[in-house]
């Protein structure tokens, strides 16, 4: 171990997948342990002071840019990200869901010589309600390319999860969203603390985040704008129906098997449906 001074970061957990798999809910969820913080995608602190990023890019989509933690964040190129958030939240286990693979092998070399212990939660989801999601968001994109970047997403983090060798753990979204309690049980024995069933009403936590599901994080947004906290992230109309009046309750979002146009799933299943056996959901 090279540490020169006790680190306050002794875990991190990284969130690995596909984009549109509910990563940001579960980074909510273990955000919510009173030893967690979730940064959200830790990859996007590179844009904290870029403004040539669009607003809603580089600063915390709950807080906006007058975030405590991130509105005046500065990276430090002589520590380690998660020891340096750690500093400023004072929580030991540091949760990131960038889901970058060249992101996470770089951070979790970086971490080696540390005593902090890296963890790895794939979260798996049906491809067919990623796709949807992904075409909800830009309809303008050609569905195959679309379909073929999921392809090759869940290779690349297949191999990552095949050569991680510290702990780490598949998880379905479909079972967090259905099996809440204990999916996220068996999350934090992975990660060695002790399960809290008050990770479970995330949206009652203070979070700051960078990136991440819009919805998800309106609906924390909203709740905190209860207690005197104005939102800043905002609904797109796409989504704008479903979100609203949605509550924060954990609940299984199929929105895909009524969307998701039938040719679109052909091609779906003969491109992708290999990659798609592990992660398919039919309940």
């Amino acid at each position: 171990m090279q540490d020169t001074q006790q680190r306050i970061n002794t875990k991190v957990c990284f969130i690995a997948g596909a984009g549109h798999s509910g990563s940001t809910l579960l980074g909510f969820i273990l955000g919510s342990h009173s030893d967690g913080f979730y940064c959200g995608e830790a990859a996007k602190t590179r844009f904290l002071q870029d403004d040539s990023k669009k607003l809603i890019k580089r600063v915390c989509k709950i807080c906006g840019a007058d975030c405590p933690l991130w509105g005046n964040f500065t990276v430090n190129p002589s520590i380690d990200l998660y020891e340096q958030v750690a500093q400023q939240v004072q929580k030991p286990l540091i949760i990131d869901s960038s889901k970058n693979v060249d992101w996470i092998q770089r951070q979790v070399g970086r971490l080696a010589p540390t005593s902090t212990r890296s963890f790895l939660v794939f979260l798996q989801r049906d491809g067919r309600a990623v796709i949807n999601s992904r075409i909800r968001k830009y309809p303008d994109r050609n569905a195959e390319s679309l379909i073929l970047d999921w392809v090759k997403q869940i290779r690349l983090t297949n191999g990552l999860f095949t050569a991680f060798p510290y702990p780490k753990l598949r998880v379905s979204y479909e079972e967090l969203a259905t099996n809440t309690a204990p999916t996220v049980q068996r999350i934090c024995n992975l990660l060695e603390i002790n399960y809290q069933p008050e990770m479970l009403t995330y949206d009652r936590h203070e979070h700051h985040v960078l990136g991440g599901n819009d919805g998800t994080q309106f609906l924390v947004a909203q709740s905190q704008a209860q207690q005197g906290k104005p939102p800043f992230v905002s609904l797109s109309e796409r989504n704008r129906y479903y979100y609203e009046g949605h509550g924060s309750k954990i609940t299984l979002d199929l929105r895909w098997q009524q969307e998701l146009n039938p040719t679109i799933a052909h091609l779906f299943e003969e491109l992708a449906g290999q990659e798609n056996r592990e992660s398919q959901w039919n309940a």
